[in-house]
């Protein structure tokens, strides 16, 4: 740069300080913005319905209404600090659900909405915020007599099975290694880091609970213990309700598992464990449109978990709100669906059993209300 100072400073014309600036400018000398799509944004205003839904993989009135929420709250900051120029709340929001819709580097994002990666990041943060924010009105138990009993007669619509108000299951979300974790910590059955989603559904596969954060290398039924909704469950279900889940889970009161099949089961019991089968699949119905749906969830490149936590979390909230919104998105067999599988897996490894009487008493009581709604099937 001094030699550039001092060719200008010796030229005796302003013709010559012109095109000295000009030849360096065109060299990248001193010029450091990167070359983006400047009109991305009104390629997407023309857009017709099917093309912003196959990009964004929810529709239009879905995306105007999450622009509106954040537009509206606490966590949009529309002015970025001097020498910066302003960023929309409809730009900051498109470019995160562009980002949740599609496998593409931030890179590729920023190029595509025409800002840095600093700023992309920045704005990323705080609509994470504003998910998170909302998820406690998105996402959320049915605590009254007719919210329980709504979902219970939702439940009983798909195969007979009664009383139900959620199904839970665990899934994996392989993500990059957390940075300052061991790896093998985080390492699952399929020899892939991952975090462990646990969701409780109801029949509509919208998310009435999830539980984010331990490494997939913890069993299913730890990972319940560790969970909040395993202290409030006996209150919200009380001895009317309960809640499905599969043999990776301990048998309770309020959460009933199948009957393990040695070949010695009454034909009651087979029509149990089918219809139980029949109502619990639509957890990993939920868990297979989540993924398909929000594809960075194929594999995520946080860096620390607690970000990987408030993506997963925003993308249930998205979730839920799609379904509200009547936005329907058809899944498909491409995807490897590990979710299927993973009862009988559970049942190989869960070998352990409760020994203190405490978790005895819970258990008989499980198996008493179980036995209980067998003798009910004909």
């Amino acid at each position: 740069m001094d030699l550039i100072r001092n060719l200008i400073e010796s030229s005796d014309s302003e013709g010559d300080e012109e095109m000295f600036l000009a030849f360096f400018q065109i060299n990248g000398t001193t010029r450091n913005e990167k070359s983006r799509a400047e009109n991305f944004m009104s390629t997407i205003d023309r857009y017709n319905d099917e093309e912003f839904r196959n990009n964004f993989r929810l529709t239009r009135s879905t995306a105007e209404l999450l622009i509106c929420k954040f537009e509206n709250s606490v966590f949009y900051k529309e002015a970025e600090g001097r020498g910066r120029s302003s960023l929309c709340a409809k730009k900051q929001m498109l470019s995160f659900l562009w980002f949740c819709a599609n496998k593409n580097s931030y890179r590729e994002i920023c190029n595509l909405f025409d800002m840095s990666e600093s700023t992309f990041f920045r704005h990323t943060e705080s609509i994470l915020d504003f998910f998170h924010d909302i998820s406690r009105e998105y996402i959320k138990m049915p605590m009254t007599d007719a919210e329980k009993a709504n979902v219970a007669n939702e439940f009983e619509k798909l195969a007979g099975f009664k009383n139900v108000i959620g199904c839970i299951d665990g899934s994996y979300i392989n993500v990059r290694k957390p940075a300052n974790k061991i790896r093998s910590t985080y390492i699952n059955r399929h020899e892939l880091v991952s975090l462990t989603l646990q969701g409780i559904c109801d029949a509509d596969k919208r998310f009435l609970d999830v539980f984010l954060g331990p490494p997939s290398k913890i069993h299913d039924s730890r990972i319940f213990s560790m969970s909040p909704i395993s202290q409030k469950l006996p209150t919200i279900c009380q001895q009317s309700y309960h809640i499905l889940g599969d043999a990776a889970y301990p048998i309770r009161e309020h959460l009933l598992t199948p009957f393990r099949d040695y070949g010695n089961l009454s034909n009651r019991q087979k029509k149990y464990n089918k219809r139980h089968c029949q109502t619990r699949v639509k957890i990993e119905n939920c868990f297979q449109l989540l993924k398909q749906r929000f594809r960075q969830l194929m594999r995520l490149d946080f860096f620390t978990v607690k970000k990987m936590c408030k993506f997963i979390m925003a993308c249930c909230v998205l979730h839920n709100i799609c379904i509200d919104q009547n936005d329907l998105f058809l899944t498909t067999n491409e995807e490897n669906n590990e979710d299927v599988d993973n009862s009988q897996d559970n049942v190989r490894i869960n070998n352990y059993q409760e020994c203190n009487t405490r978790d005895n008493i819970l258990k008989r009581l499980g198996e008493m209300k179980r036995n209980t709604i067998v003798n009910t099937f004909t």
